[in-house]
């Protein structure tokens, strides 16, 4: 799993089709090995079945359907075709045309999104078995050398992807591994509280009693190898997502280590000290490295006064339109770029990929079609979530909220971004989703090492 994760992050974020197809083949390769390994265990459940419904309402969005039924249900199927194609809606209404405007950028959609649901059952199998440690610390070494890229390509180049490799995207902001500073920003935000879990959730259990210099030594002795490199890959993803001025990053950063915190708070009183050594060393490493000159400077263009047909409002004010016309089925997944040409007014001169909002994304590209078994899914998640956290006595209880924490954050910075269209950071969600609610086997443990 750690080849498939490394794979898809190191290579632009799985952006190309070169990247994220032989991934998804390795991923359904992985799933069949697990399956035969691991078929008793937390088998095929309501959550699993979600995601079935909302992979077989993507794939329906490609089918042709009659002419009549389509502008049924979609009248501004035709007339959006014909301001796109520059041809006639008489010449269309004689066409069989599916729901999705851009099928083949539907089908890659459905190809990555289903990658992700069969990465998520996988770790779920592979977690229930006790495989979560290794999992994680998989995670923390690609943060480790993801950031460490980023910092070094930040002071290099700022156009190209590790510093020689320039993106084929138009308007690229290459950041470490990612074409996009807030992409790399998504990863960072689900790693970063995970590994942190985990290096929590090892801590040595505290010694009433002691004196303070007893304790300092304890703690010294506890700084072995594996701590320190967890340690050191939480504080350089930390400062990797201050150094790229991601206004969404930080927020969503900020977001995941409260959300930690809250979900931590029952176990708070074994891992404090942990917990006070790593907020000094994320304040040392941050104070030291991080450019909070170029950070104000972006908050400030957040707050000054932008120009009605520019920035994200005025966006979202274009989607929002788009969203009123399709409301039931969409445009089709992972078409929101192409759609959004018939209805833009922001932005003048130049072409929006995205919403900048991952749920108006999903509203105009689904529609309630696709938008109603992706909230089931996520309530399903946070049901599941909830019941798997309730077991505080649990080894793998902190590393669960860091992974919660992750997805908190993750979701947070949905708001202005749309990270999670990449495949790198898909398939870092389903980890984490599948860390946040596998059930133990009674024939596995909860690794603790």
């Amino acid at each position: 799993m750690a080849i498939l994760l490394a794979w898809v992050t190191f290579l632009a974020g799985g952006v190309y089709a070169w990247v994220w197809i032989p991934a998804a083949c390795g991923t359904l390769a992985l799933s069949a090995r697990v399956g035969q390994r691991y078929a008793s265990n937390d088998r095929f459940g309501l959550i699993e079945g979600m995601l079935a419904t909302a992979a077989l309402t993507i794939a329906a969005q490609v089918v042709p359907l009659p002419p009549a039924l389509l502008n049924t249900i979609d009248p501004q199927a035709l007339p959006l075709r014909s301001t796109l194609w520059l041809m006639s809606t008489t010449d269309l209404a004689a066409l069989r045309l599916p729901i999705s405007i851009r099928p083949q950028d539907t089908w890659a959609a459905l190809g990555i999104f289903v990658t992700a649901a069969l990465l998520f059952w996988s770790s779920r199998q592979i977690c229930s078995a006790g495989g979560t440690g290794r999992i994680v610390r998989g995670v923390a070494i690609m943060g480790l050398v993801a950031s460490l890229a980023a910092i070094i390509q930040r002071a290099q180049s700022k156009e190209l992807l590790y510093g020689i490799w320039r993106p084929l995207d138009a308007g690229a902001r290459p950041f470490g591994p990612f074409v996009n500073r807030n992409h790399f920003a998504t990863w960072a935000i689900m790693a970063c509280p995970l590994v942190f879990g985990y290096l929590l959730a090892r801590a040595p259990a505290a010694r009433e009693g002691q004196r303070l210099t007893q304790r300092l030594v304890a703690a010294a002795e506890q700084l072995g190898s594996m701590r320190i490199w967890l340690a050191t890959s939480v504080c350089l993803m930390t400062l990797a997502v201050l150094i790229s001025t991601s206004r969404s990053g930080v927020v969503g950063l900020v977001a995941a280590f409260v959300v930690s915190a809250l979900l931590s708070h029952r176990r708070q009183k074994e891992t404090r000290r942990w917990m006070a050594f790593q907020a000094a060393m994320l304040v040392a490493v941050v104070l030291a490295f991080a450019n909070f000159g170029a950070l104000m400077g972006r908050v400030d263009e957040t707050l000054a006064p932008v120009a009605r047909e520019r920035g994200r409002r005025a966006i979202w004010k274009d989607t929002q339109q788009l969203i009123s016309d399709f409301r039931i089925t969409g445009t089709g997944a992972g078409t929101y770029g192409e759609a959004i040409v018939g209805y833009q007014t922001s932005e003048p001169g130049y072409a929006i990929g995205q919403a900048h909002n991952h749920y108006l994304q999903l509203a105009a590209e689904g529609g309630l079609l696709l938008s109603l078994p992706v909230i089931l899914t996520l309530g399903t998640f946070v049901r599941l979530s909830k019941r798997r956290l309730e077991d505080v006595s649990s080894s793998n209880h902190l590393v669960r909220a860091g992974a919660v924490a992750g997805i908190a954050g993750a979701l947070t910075q949905s708001l202005w971004e749309t990270g999670l269209r990449m495949p790198a950071n898909a398939m870092l969600f389903a980890v984490l989703a599948a860390i946040a609610t596998y059930t133990p086997s009674p024939r596995g443990h909860e690794e603790r090492s």
